[in-house]
């Protein structure tokens, strides 16, 4: 399970490096995929779990064709290297800032990669804050 937040650097060639923690759950290999405006990082038995419910949704018209091959097509297999990094392919970096801080925030099944710069604006806010206690009052916590 990811949890936690942390700050590296992603440096001019597409590599960052993984905290510990997260380099344990994920294993020697995982799938990076582009969420929008982050990535999202999976271990491999998740990503096949994951890749299986894209594949149902597929199937049963929730998921259009063309949506699903942009998903599979564009997913990248990593393996973290001996320095506890992993390298991402420029095509799923486009507005990532290269040489620059990015955030790798838990999101429990997977890791999401994002620029700094959004994820401070979408995240590190009062309203942000607000909601979160507003949810977890609706979910009785």
């Amino acid at each position: 399970m990811f949890v936690g937040q942390y700050e590296h650097t992603l440096d001019d060639k597409g590599r960052v490096v993984l905290p510990p923690d997260f380099r344990e759950e994920i294993g020697p290999r995982g799938y990076v995929v582009r969420l929008g405006e982050r990535l999202g990082l999976w271990g491999e038995s998740t990503y096949a779990q994951v890749s299986a419910d894209w594949e149902a949704h597929r199937k049963s018209g929730t998921l259009d064709a063309v949506s699903f091959r942009k998903l599979t097509s564009e997913t990248q297999r990593v393996k973290i290297d001996s320095a506890g990094r992993i390298t991402i392919n420029k095509s799923l970096l486009e507005g990532f800032p290269l040489g620059q801080t990015v955030v790798l925030s838990g999101a429990l099944s997977r890791i999401e990669i994002w620029p700094r710069s959004i994820y401070s604006t979408m995240h590190d806010t009062a309203e942000a804050s607000a909601n979160v206690s507003a949810a977890l009052d609706r979910m009785g916590f």
